[in-house]
């Protein structure tokens, strides 16, 4: 068990993490409040020879969305509202910031802030063992070390394990359920990106380039990723509660429907897309898809504008 007062918790790894979580979640057990030391901490490392100190600008851009997803689940979590919600006083806190380490392709970015945030918005006396709860599943889902699978077949027995944990937590703290398939996608893509590394490490996990070459084909199943940033034309929207569709044309004259999920950007920049429609005028999208022989599915707007 992690460092225990009468009421608190220290956890300075993901190890005293699961463990908390795993006493947490038995009927007999008392709240907890999770104080965070040193840990979280979302930790990348690429090693190959394209990697020796410097990234691409797609696996970057890949990296990225990790902030996004934060902000979406803090206000889920804490406002049971979309991103639109995010006041800029919450932005301060849940900002990441990423080390990059001197010479290598290791990024890391202390994820503390969110944590204590959301501890002082949802925690209540009444509901203080699921507050815990909530924020120790959060804190090893953004670190993302569980949502990649691993083969070894010596760790697969507390894999699992780990995993019935996490969904045991979810079902107590419902407002994160769309959190772990969220940033499952996001460490996948971020795999993808960097498909031609030897290894890579998230979090305490080391990724070998055959678990790679796993990960890679469940992202290109039924098609091959792509990710377009450029100038387009767009038309024909359709519009929903929570998001739009609109046709990019590509240079090719080829269209690309594509969704624009509207609690990740600004309405200003939601309105920017849609005047560009009404004016016939070129927009800057960036645009990630599965392409096929026959055409484009599951696309969606990553960014609005230069």
């Amino acid at each position: 068990m992690p460092e225990l007062t009468q009421d608190s918790a220290n956890l300075k790894s993901e190890e005293d993490a699961w463990r908390l979580l795993e006493w947490l979640l038995a009927d007999d057990a008392n709240a907890a409040e999770p104080v965070f030391d040193g840990w979280p901490v979302i930790s990348l490392k690429f090693e190959g020879e394209r990697y020796a100190a410097s990234l691409s600008t797609g696996l970057m851009r890949q990296v990225s969305e990790i902030q996004g997803a934060i902000y979406r689940c803090y206000c889920r979590t804490a406002y049971q509202k979309d991103a639109r919600s995010l006041k800029e006083s919450d932005r301060d806190d849940l900002e990441l910031v990423f080390e990059v380490r001197e010479g290598s392709t290791e990024l890391k970015a202390d994820a503390t802030g969110l944590l204590d945030r959301l501890g002082d918005a949802i925690k209540k006396p009444s509901t203080s063992k699921n507050a815990a709860i909530t924020i120790v599943a959060l804190a090893l889902i953004i670190c993302g070390s569980a949502l990649l699978s691993n083969k070894a077949a010596t760790e697969s027995a507390v894999e699992v394990k780990r995993l019935e944990l996490l969904a045991k937590a979810i079902e107590r703290a419902s407002d994160l359920k769309d959190a772990p398939p969220e940033f499952q996608m996001i460490y996948r893509d971020i795999v993808a990106a960097a498909a031609d590394a030897d290894h890579i490490t998230l979090g305490s996990k080391r990724i070998s380039s055959a678990e790679i070459t796993s990960i890679v084909d469940l992202q290109r199943i039924g098609g091959q990723r792509i990710d377009l940033v450029s100038t387009y034309k767009v038309d024909a929207v359709r519009r929903y509660s929570k998001h739009c569709l609109v046709d990019v044309i590509l240079p090719s004259g080829d269209k690309i429907r594509a969704r624009i999920i509207f609690d990740r950007f600004p309405d200003s920049s939601v309105s920017s897309v849609l005047m560009a429609v009404a004016k016939n005028t070129p927009i800057t999208l960036s645009v990630t898809a599965i392409k096929h022989k026959e055409g484009y599915s599951s696309a969606r707007i990553t960014a609005i504008g230069a």
